[in-house]
């Protein structure tokens, strides 16, 4: 199991199977299974060859599966990714008191490992640069402003920066934010790119991504669904690709100078984070997090 922060609610094999069991007996013979995964906000469950139970681990990532409930038949068809399709919603109980849901599994592997190996096969590229420009092209105009998504990220690279070097972990200790501090200072010196408010999934990281051989073909947890600055979804430019992916990616986006500064600081605050908070927990989103530090700081 992994381990809890605090605020977390505990999830066991025999709390989850008896979810699903009351919940939906027309599953009660299908096999339940733990899987390990760089996810940090779910405890994740294969239930038969088909379907993915999603339980979350707190109150944060409940808020964020509701978004997901409601987001995605809004996105399904419009991104060239697949996107989760959501076979149950589940009711809280006295033993467990969040929504969790029961997804169809998209076949394939999350990319994490690959990208750690070096692996990248550079359509990779080309398939995230028009999965970014779909989620641009949604009109949000369609959508009443009440009802869009929102999120901790998104917004000014400013309000990222802030307290980053005031961050403390009971586990991990303060946290040293010295190797990406001036990626961030002259990201925020370069100015402000465009400030017209798109839809971002704003976690383009390789845990959330499908493939199946060399292609990418699904795309994961939407909890981190919002609008805001269109530089913040460039981070995979740093978090999966390597450089000859980055500069295809960045061509076919037609990305300015001020853009890309703040889609490589995000990438970096991120990173440094995930490195940092992870690292002395033995979560599997460390290495990835330092990666992509290491990639910012190779540009």
């Amino acid at each position: 199991m992994p381990t809890l922060f605090d605020g977390e609610t505990p999830v066991t094999d025999d709390l989850v199977r008896s979810l699903v069991d009351n919940q939906c007996p027309q599953w009660r013979a299908l096999p339940l299974r733990p899987m390990t995964t760089s996810g940090t906000e779910h405890t994740t469950y294969r239930l038969g060859e088909e379907l993915l139970v999603r339980v979350p681990r707190d109150a944060d990532a409940e808020t964020g599966l509701r978004k997901e409930v409601d987001w995605l038949p809004r996105l399904r068809g419009r991104l060239p990714l697949e996107v989760p399709v959501v076979e149950h919603v589940g009711t809280p109980t006295e033993d467990y008191p969040h929504t969790w849901t029961v997804n169809h599994w998209i076949d394939g592997e999350d990319v994490a490992a690959r990208v750690l190996s070096g692996d990248v096969p550079a359509g990779w590229a080309d398939t995230l640069a028009a999965t970014v420009s779909a989620l641009r092209e949604i009109d949000l105009d369609d959508v009443p402003q009440e009802l869009w998504p929102r999120g901790s990220r998104g917004g000014h690279l400013r309000e990222r920066a802030v307290g980053l070097d005031q961050r403390a972990d009971a586990v991990a200790g303060p946290l040293d934010a010295t190797p990406v501090r001036g990626v961030v200072d002259d990201a925020l010196a370069a100015g402000t790119p465009d400030p017209t408010r798109v839809l971002l999934h704003a976690d383009l990281i390789p845990g959330n991504l499908v493939a199946r051989g060399d292609e990418l073909v699904g795309l994961l947890d939407f909890g981190t669904l919002t609008t805001g600055y269109a530089a913040t979804d460039l981070t995979p430019a740093w978090w999966v690709l390597d450089r000859p992916g980055r500069e295809r990616f960045r061509a076919l986006l037609e990305v300015d100078d001020v853009s890309w500064a703040w889609g490589r600081a995000c990438a970096a605050i991120q990173g440094r984070i995930a490195h940092w908070i992870y690292e002395p927990r033995g979560h599997a989103l460390a290495p990835l997090g330092a990666r992509a530090v290491t990639e910012v700081l190779s540009d």
